[in-house]
């Protein structure tokens, strides 16, 4: 189970607890100390969740069965798409992804993240009008996941080339 955001009592923040009087594996987003939302995954982190700092956390603790299907499906996602991976970059100096992020959030942080220039998450979650701060998360997991951002020290992400 992954928590992203939820208040000190609320339905993810109870669930997870349970999950982990259970044994089962939690995984914590931690989020501004200030924020009621952040309550319920800062207090699971200090109960033993395990920390998420980005995609990579979650990752390294799936079976290597799952692990190994996750690159068996991304190598023939490259094979259906007729790419190699390393492809040069296109002629107008953008990178010639395998996939493009399929959530309208996701692209426009995209857009924002620059390649040379780290952004704070909380900078990124305050420009983001109309998105919720689990919703920016999320986008930046997928970005993540796609190759297209990368998460640094003290929650700072940019773009990669």
């Amino acid at each position: 189970m992954l928590v992203i955001e939820g208040a000190q009592y609320s339905g993810s923040a109870i669930t997870a607890r349970l999950a982990l009087d259970q044994g089962r594996e939690v995984f914590a987003v931690p989020g501004n100390i200030t924020s009621k939302m952040s309550w319920g995954p800062n207090l699971l982190i200090k109960q033993g969740a395990k920390l998420v700092q980005d995609w990579n956390d979650v990752v390294v603790d799936l079976p290597p069965a799952v692990r190994r299907r996750l690159i068996d499906d991304g190598k023939q996602r490259i094979l259906d798409l007729g790419e190699e991976p390393g492809d040069a970059p296109s002629p107008n100096g953008e990178r010639a992804d395998l996939a493009g992020p399929e959530s309208e959030t996701s692209r426009r942080i995209l857009q924002k993240l620059a390649v040379d220039t780290p952004l704070h998450l909380d900078e990124l979650i305050e420009t983001m009008d109309r998105c919720s701060t689990s919703e920016v998360i999320a986008a930046l997991f997928e970005l993540e996941m796609l190759g297209l951002a990368k998460q640094l020290p003290g929650r700072q992400y940019v773009r990669k080339f």
